[in-house]
């Protein structure tokens, strides 16, 4: 399993340079491979088409930058994780994985599926995380070593839902572990200012690399400590440099790979 951090901006250019890298924003991506060859993005920060176009660092990842179907996985429909899908409309066509949730909001209360429709086609993949069932396994088309599980969580809703105060359904927000048959590695990823609960910490306690952001929250008592988490990678998407090197995170920076 392989892992680029992808967002516009320097940070990449600090990196080669030999400087202590910035750490990513919240407008930050992942994009996920199973062996380097096919690629989903999780979650589409507004500059992340540029930068497959423009940062030169990723033409050496093949399939990345020149994908005959754009692949997607949204966590929620946050618009620093939904925005940019609209610049990848001059593109190839998108295979689009989102909960009913999330698919309900990006087709009403902010319609980008219908212009998307109208340039490069998007091809819906319901991931049933909805009402009673909060976790569901799921295969993504073109990476067939790797198993996905959506893991419903508790978030802020989206603020274009009218009202803002109206309860957040299940499904709104998912973290996502992601199994590699392959090599048995695990991976865990939380985005969006996430709370994590028993269920999540359960997957989250036997992952190898464990990818957050600076807002996730889980209960402090009860739990084994962060310091003793079997992931040897713990990596922080971070808007601010004040929770990087806590409990061994490591700050992402544009153009950042891990392998597992």
């Amino acid at each position: 399993m392989k892992l680029v951090v992808l967002r516009g901006g320097g940070a990449a250019d600090a990196q080669r340079a030999g400087l202590e890298p910035a750490p990513t924003s919240r407008h930050g991506a992942i994009a996920l491979s199973d062996r380097g060859e096919q690629w989903a993005l999780l979650n589409v920060a507004p500059n992340v088409a540029d930068q497959l176009v423009a940062d030169p660092t990723l033409r050496h990842h093949a399939g990345l930058a020149d994908a005959e179907v754009r692949t997607v996985v949204l966590t929620d429909a946050q618009v620093d994780h939904v925005s940019g899908l609209l610049s990848l409309r001059d593109g190839a066509p998108i295979a689009l994985y989102a909960t009913p949730a999330v698919f309900e909001v990006l087709s009403q209360d902010m319609p980008v599926l219908q212009v998307l429709q109208r340039y490069c086609g998007v091809h819906w993949h319901v991931i049933p995380v909805a009402g009673e069932t909060l976790s569901a396994s799921f295969r993504v088309e073109g990476l067939p070593d790797l198993e996905f599980t959506a893991l419903a969580t508790d978030a802020l809703a989206p603020r274009v839902l009218e009202p803002h105060e109206a309860p957040v359904a299940v499904g709104h927000s998912i973290a996502l572990a992601v199994l590699d048959h392959r090599t048995g590695q695990r991976l865990f990823c939380a985005a969006g200012g996430q709370a994590l609960g028993e269920p999540q910490l359960d997957w989250l306690s036997s992952a190898d690399c464990v990818l957050l952001d600076d807002r996730t929250t889980w209960p402090e008592s009860g739990h084994l400590p962060v310091p003793d988490w079997r992931a040897q990678r713990k990596v922080l998407l971070a808007r601010s440099a004040s929770g990087v090197g806590r409990d061994g995170f490591e700050p992402a920076y544009d153009g950042m790979v891990i392998e597992l």
